[in-house]
């Protein structure tokens, strides 16, 4: 009996790291390979990247690795798979220009990376991968046609469905017509915008919104946005020349995508109107237009060190308008709403999503998700790309469409979903989850350097901070020899601590005291790192990190 395996590595349940794997015999295509942002309760963590440790040992078996479209949370985790699979990539002309720059030279050389173009018909082993060209709010996004020995698998991308996208190229229904005539087995859906009603406004309609913005503005303008977000960083450059500003771009990221999508035409701009940050300084304000990084309020990002007054050559003035171009990543609310406050707090005007309508989705809402599934009709449905509050609701969507129940299949990241062909009967089951956790980068840390018990410790000392204790320590008479020195760090001011740490010294004592000779170090450190958690429980209702080290005296 034919079987098609298809296993979510990322993507499902979550906003991010989208990776999807299709399995046929010993053949297996990838699609995407995508980073998320650390969650505020993640402290040092730089971004996540998908578990993908079933693929280890099948590096044989792994045909090629599609993506569909440029943005960091399809291509970001790319760099560190390649490191491990040296297998060929393939991606369109932007796509491409993105990746390239994203990988460092040692690995370019044993990668192939390969252009395609919708209309295409790539073919990876068992499977047939036709590219199709869907609006998103970057050019050169694909959906994927995907034809295995059991049936069509269509992979929608992100998609919306914009009839006047600002690069005139709208999303190809005549392909989507084309697939259903041949009969979709599944269809794997963005379900980002599944609780948003009607359609999602046109990326066309931000020009006015920043023209207005320009228009109002007396002093610089920022746009904070994706590095990725080509299209925008086009709208931004085309309304600042028709309002005779000049662009500097601030970032490192989109300084390198910006010299990229010149190069290959994606965006297209005067010379004359880009400057350096160090030329901005010598124009007056109401001539300024930047261009930055950190929408998501990364901290060491272009707008993260803004808002702190920590960037090197730029502060923010009172009278500069501040754009956040960008749609807040769950889980990122908090950061954002920080920047944004330390922004209002330099006297700058600050305009952000939903208060004032500086940013369009790229993603399809309600209708366009139904208008998919039936120009499809698919047999099976798998609401992919969300939380599981969005991937429910999108499956709620598609039953109103009398898509029946049991063949809809609502699964977070590692389900193993099963398709098998007998004779001319298709079957759909859910099968057993795979590991398919957080992989944590920080640093040069990737994986088992910074597990989630490391980042769950470094959550408990910044809610509670750290008490260290060192003493010398008898074990004949498992006793205290001189005094023990005490060392604090986020649990009180001070004047607090000069009260506190003499009394810590006390309870240390007294918990020796109550051990029998020859006590072994480790035993006599347990002892005191209770009563020390103990003592200041009673204090403050606060349970420090404790460190105990027993030195033998």
């Amino acid at each position: 009996m034919e079987r098609l395996q298809i296993i979510p590595l990322g993507g499902l349940g979550e906003v991010g790291k989208n990776m999807m794997a299709l399995e046929y015999g010993r053949n297996i295509l990838i699609i995407d390979v995508g980073m998320m942002f650390p969650e505020s309760d993640m402290p040092g963590v730089d971004y996540i990247i998908p578990d993908y440790r079933y693929l280890r040992g099948k590096e044989d078996r792994i045909r090629g690795v599609v993506i569909t479209h440029g943005h960091e949370d399809h291509i970001g985790a790319l760099p560190h798979f390649l490191e491990e699979f040296q297998v060929p990539v393939y991606a369109t002309k932007l796509t491409r220009g993105l990746i390239e720059v994203k990988l460092r030279q040692d690995i370019k050389k044993f990668i192939k990376l390969n252009t395609i173009v919708p209309g295409d018909i790539i073919r990876l082993g068992p499977f047939n991968v036709e590219p199709y060209h869907v609006c998103h709010s970057i050019p050169d996004a694909v959906g994927l046609g995907i034809d295995t020995p059991v049936g069509l698998v269509v992979h929608s991308g992100d998609f919306k469905l914009d009839h006047t996208p600002v690069d005139g190229w709208p999303t190809d229904i005549a392909k989507l017509a084309d697939f259903s005539q041949r009969g979709v087995l599944a269809l794997l859906a963005d379900s980002t915008n599944s609780g948003d009603p009607g359609t999602t406004p046109s990326e066309r309609t931000l020009t006015a919104t920043l023209e207005n913005v320009f228009r109002q503005a007396k002093g610089r303008v920022i746009v904070a946005t994706f590095a990725s977000l080509i299209s925008r960083i086009q709208q931004v450059m085309d309304v600042a020349k028709e309002f005779g500003r000049k662009v500097a771009i601030a970032g490192t990221s989109m300084v390198e995508n910006v010299k990229m999508a010149r190069r290959l035409g994606y965006i297209d701009v005067p010379e004359n109107l880009l400057l350096s940050l160090q030329e901005m300084n010598r124009l007056p304000p109401h001539q300024v237009t930047i261009l930055a990084t950190g929408s998501q309020g990364e901290p060491r990002s272009i707008m993260g060190r803004l808002a702190q007054g920590q960037h090197s050559s730029l502060r923010i003035v009172p009278g500069d308008t501040v754009v956040l171009s960008s749609h807040t990543i769950p889980g990122n609310e908090e950061t954002v709403g920080r920047v944004i406050n330390r922004l209002f707090q330099k006297e700058a005007n600050v305009l952000y999503h939903p208060v004032a309508p500086v940013h369009v989705s790229g993603h399809a809402s309600q209708e366009e998700q139904k208008m998919l599934l039936n120009i499809l009709r698919p047999k099976f449905f798998i609401p992919i790309h969300g939380e599981l509050r969005h991937l429910k609701q999108h499956a709620i969507l598609a039953q109103q469409l009398n898509i029946e129940k049991q063949n809809i299949a609502v699964v977070e990241n590692g389900y193993v979903l099963r398709f098998t062909k007998d004779e001319d009967e298709q079957r759909m089951e859910v099968g057993e989850r795979l590991p398919g956790g957080y992989v944590f980068v920080d640093g040069t840390w990737i994986g088992d350097g910074v597990s989630s018990q490391i980042v769950h410790d470094r959550d408990a000392l910044a809610a509670a901070g750290i008490c260290s204790v060192a003493f010398k320590y008898e074990r004949r008479r498992a006793a205290l020899v001189g005094t023990p020195r005490v060392i604090t760090r986020g649990i009180a001011v001070d004047e607090v601590l000069e009260e506190l740490v003499p009394q810590v010294e006390e309870v240390t004592r007294r918990a020796l005291q109550t051990l029998r000779p020859n006590t072994a170090p480790e035993d006599a450190e347990q002892a005191v790192a209770r009563s020390v958690s103990d003592f200041f429980y009673e204090q403050a209702k606060n349970r420090p990190e404790m460190i105990v080290v027993a030195l033998s005296a």
